[in-house]
């Protein structure tokens, strides 16, 4: 009878436990969402892309967050100093595109985009749709011809073209396939009909923040920073998400 009392106890406690622990999961994610960005200047002299400059970056986000933490309680300083810095490498790289490309920092520049944008609870619009700027220097080839060679090195990879392959009046998209950077950051679609580069903005490959994986953590951060903003605002402005729902998927059809 008292071995029974026990195990019954037992349950019942970690049924409590569990019911707390989640409660207070979910108190602290609908928390961090209502975070309202406020407009921050980040005072950075040195030049872009140097080390100083990512040096500068690094101690204006602790500045920031110090500025926006409070001690006392749950607060948004990690977020609200993560959107200041990326503000800050957007502004910096669209008054100097050519800048990057080739750069020695060119893979830290990304890696500390990044690593900002999972600072955040959600991302914004302008943050979303800077994506496209940002996949243009995956430097893709616009021939279908060239993208197999680079895959054959192992540059790039082939991948599900399942998401682009949405009816429009120019090609059959059936024939769309997707290439992934060896990195994961970059995609490129093409139509292997035509061999050439997709990019209108219905089927067209955009930049992932969190590169996607099969490990479950990184598949949360994928739907979280890059799957979920897409539904939200499509991969344009041009056309929303719900329009590109509206058209039908073309599938291939093989006749037996």
């Amino acid at each position: 009878m008292e071995i029974q009392r026990s195990i019954t106890f037992r349950s019942s406690l970690s049924i409590v436990i569990i019911l707390v622990l989640a409660i207070l999961i979910y108190g602290y994610i609908r928390f961090q969402m209502n975070v309202i960005y406020p407009t921050v200047q980040v005072e950075i002299e040195a030049d872009f892309l140097s080390e100083a400059y990512f040096s500068a970056l690094s101690e204006q986000y602790d500045q920031i967050r110090s500025e926006h933490s409070k001690w006392y309680a749950w607060d948004h300083s990690e977020a609200i100093a993560s959107h200041a810095i990326l503000t800050r490498m957007m502004h910096d790289l669209l008054e100097k595109q050519e800048d990057l490309y080739g750069h020695k920092h060119f893979n830290l520049f990304f890696d500390t985009f990044d690593q900002h944008v999972k600072e955040l609870p959600y991302i914004t619009e302008e943050i979303h749709y800077f994506r496209n700027q940002l996949n243009e220097y995956g430097e893709a080839p616009k021939q279908l011809e060239e993208m197999v060679e680079l895959a054959a090195c192992g540059k790039w990879q082939l991948f599900s073209g399942k998401f682009h392959r949405y009816e429009v009046n120019d090609y059959d998209a059936s024939y769309n396939e997707k290439f992934i950077s060896a990195d994961g950051r970059f995609e490129v679609v093409y139509n292997t009909e035509t061999g050439q580069m997709i990019t209108d903005a219905i089927n067209m490959g955009t930049y992932n923040y969190a590169p996607g994986s099969i490990a479950p953590w990184k598949y949360y951060l994928h739907h979280k920073y890059d799957k979920v903003s897409w539904k939200k605002w499509g991969n344009t402005d041009q056309v929303s998400y719900e329009e590109i729902k509206q058209r039908e998927p073309s599938i291939i059809t093989f006749l037996l």
